[in-house]
């Protein structure tokens, strides 16, 4: 991967989906704010641990779906969100004060975006993942148009 371009990607274990986290890591741009989309079970946390390694940290990545936020400190602030318990609505985003803890360089991961109110329109980068008959992940990486 030379940038971030639209591509699809076919991950048949959790360490070629860590691999892929990695070189996605090396080519975001400060501050950043990625959309994970998928199904439970779909490969979003090991994404987030292979984002986690591709920053240079040496940190425990595990699910935030009952604390909803996890922060990682290192040469990048990781923000790893898991909205999958919230309602969708504009007062439940307000609530978590994200602002409060986007302190740059960082990025911001969200699983379940679509229950982040608006997250998805100002998301720089959606990657979904679907989970095939033979339990490979397929993985579509889609930038916004701006970072092409």
């Amino acid at each position: 991967m030379e940038q971030l371009v639209e591509r699809e990607i076919i991950c048949k274990t959790a360490n070629e989906t860590k691999n892929l986290a990695r070189e996605v890591a090396k080519f975001l741009p400060a501050n950043s704010s990625i959309a994970l989309i998928g199904g439970l079970g779909a490969g979003k946390t090991t994404f987030v641990r292979g984002l986690a390694e591709g920053f240079g940290m040496d940190a425990n990545v595990s699910s935030p779906s009952f604390n909803i936020l996890n922060i990682y400190s290192g040469v990048v602030t990781l923000l790893h969100l898991d909205a999958y318990r919230l309602d969708g609505s504009p007062q439940a985003t307000d609530g978590l004060m994200l602002e409060d803890f986007l302190i740059p360089p960082y990025c911001l991961v969200a699983e379940w975006p679509e229950l982040l109110h608006g997250f998805l329109d100002r998301c720089g980068l959606k990657i979904f993942f679907t989970v095939g008959s033979d339990f490979s992940r397929r993985i579509i990486i889609r930038p916004a148009k701006c970072w092409n």
